[in-house]
């Protein structure tokens, strides 16, 4: 089948699997993105392609996400997560998603069996997105073949299908696609179809030809090459900025610039594999560049997080900014009459916007002036006392469990207290031989963001334990 009835195809399926429907250009957004990634045909003869049953079933699997940018990472994702207990334990003993899909465009018994399939690309376990369940009959009993992301090596052992348990997952939410037999019929009847119909030359259309010719020009200019690799990162800032995609030469590497548009963000992007360099190093190389942007600007310029896989540069898109609000919105607070109070508060207020603007330097250090506030001079003994009896609580809240092991790595043989405060208190306020920080290095910017997590938890601790200051927005305190 082409790529361009295919998609017909599926756009009609789907088109109502939620309640204001599917845009007009999502599933060409989808194939765009699915191309980039080489999932799809790519080329002046996309649409003349007959597509492969691979690239059938990772088009099917990019529909469950639902931004359709993100479509070319959830079909390579999805396709390839992997059986629990092993492929003895699978769907038609597949060793992954993508060829149990595939079995079902193929094995007339595979599909008279099917009952349901249900996929999710949320994120199950730590940085591993996506799962599914495939529920078919086996003779007299209704089966479950349950597939996880490839990095949850433990599950893949002969028989950990017999204990697993698809609700110990870490997120409180997740959602989910569930694809019936009929959806999987309508495509292998449209195959049949087709392969019964008399052929027909491909006519390339000519639209697609001056597309290629564009696509073409834009690679030759940017330098992309057939393995690379994109690290896509946004920028918000205040520094001159050019108008049009721009390559920049910086250090003996070729940066690519890009402006902001109505539904794209500022950003910088860089070919990892074709420039040979780590992403860790990639984003220090970038902090690098727009310090001297700053520098001679004198604006401001934060790079945040981004992405990495594209094998060309993708824009970014803009953020959706939501806040929190409520039906019934109550507030009855007094400002607190101690001045510790007070200025713990705006200390705390100032760390957590340097917290959400990528400072996470000055965020370490307001959080940690907030403890200083009750016992004076920092270097005194009592503030790191107040951590060490405090930070046990800390490390047994299951809340914080995630930030507490990062930060046990970073620590080492180190006390928290003296971490704290010798290697990110003193680190960030001073020019410290001993203890350096770089903010351009990222293993750096990595290393307070982890300290600024269990400095947060702590000042909050120490805000409401030690100046009786309330949390409850409507206490009248």
């Amino acid at each position: 089948m082409y790529a361009k009835r295919f998609v017909s195809l599926l756009a009609e399926k789907v088109g109502k699997t939620d309640l204001s429907q599917r845009a007009p250009d999502d599933m060409p957004q989808r194939c765009e993105s699915l191309r980039g990634y080489g999932l799809l045909p790519a080329g002046r003869t996309k649409n003349v392609t007959p597509l492969s049953h691979a690239q059938m079933a990772a088009t099917i699997l990019a529909i469950v996400t639902a931004k359709p940018g993100y479509a070319g990472l959830a079909g390579k994702t999805l396709s390839n997560l992997r059986p629990v207990g092993g492929p003895e334990a699978s769907f038609q003993k597949c060793a992954t998603l993508g060829s149990a899909v595939e079995s079902l465009l193929q094995n007339p018994s595979a599909l008279d069996s099917l009952l349901e399939l249900r996929v999710s690309d949320s994120e199950i376990y730590t940085n591993a997105h996506g799962r599914s369940a495939i529920i078919y009959r086996s003779g007299d009993s209704i089966q479950t073949a349950h597939y996880v992301h490839q990095n949850a090596l433990s599950l893949f052992q002969t028989g950990a299908e017999k204990d697993f348990d698809p609700r110990d997952l870490i997120s409180s939410a997740v959602t989910e696609m569930v694809f019936y037999a009929p959806f999987f019929r309508k495509i292998v009847d449209e195959l049949k179809r087709e392969a019964s119909a008399p052929s027909m030359p491909p006519v390339v259309d000519p639209r697609d030809d001056d597309e290629e010719t564009r696509k073409e020009e834009r690679i030759k200019r940017l330098g992309i090459l057939r393995n690379s690799t994109f690290l896509n990162l946004p920028v918000d800032n205040q520094v001159t900025w050019p108008p049009v995609e721009t390559v920049v030469q910086f250090e003996g590497y070729r940066l690519i610039l890009m402006p902001p548009t109505r539904e794209h963000t500022t950003s910088i992007h860089i070919d990892l594999v074709g420039q040979r360099i780590t992403s860790e190093n990639a984003v220090s190389l970038i902090n690098r560049f727009l310090s001297l942007m700053t520098w001679c600007d004198d604006n401001y310029a934060i790079l945040q997080e981004g992405w990495s896989g594209n094998p060309i540069p993708v824009p970014v898109p803009k953020q959706n900014l939501g806040f929190a609000t409520a039906y019934h919105w109550i507030f009855d607070r007094k400002i607190p009459a101690s001045p510790e109070a007070r200025k713990a508060l705006a200390l705390y207020r100032e760390g957590r916007n340097a917290e959400q603007n990528y400072f996470p330097s000055f965020a370490v250090l307001s959080y940690y002036k907030i403890i200083e506030l009750k016992f004076g001079d920092f270097e005194g003994p009592k503030v790191r006392d107040w951590i060490a009896a405090n930070y046990p609580t800390l490390k047994a809240d299951k809340m914080l469990t995630r930030e507490i092991a990062d930060f046990e790595k970073e620590r080492g043989n180190d006390e928290p207290e003296k971490y704290l405060f010798k290697a990110c208190r003193v680190a960030v306020a001073h020019s410290s031989i001993k203890n350096p920080s770089d903010p351009d290095e990222l293993p750096e910017l990595r290393r307070l963001h982890v300290a600024a997590h269990v400095l947060r938890a702590l000042a909050r601790r120490f805000i409401i334990d030690e100046l009786g200051v309330s949390e409850c927005p409507y206490d009248g305190s």
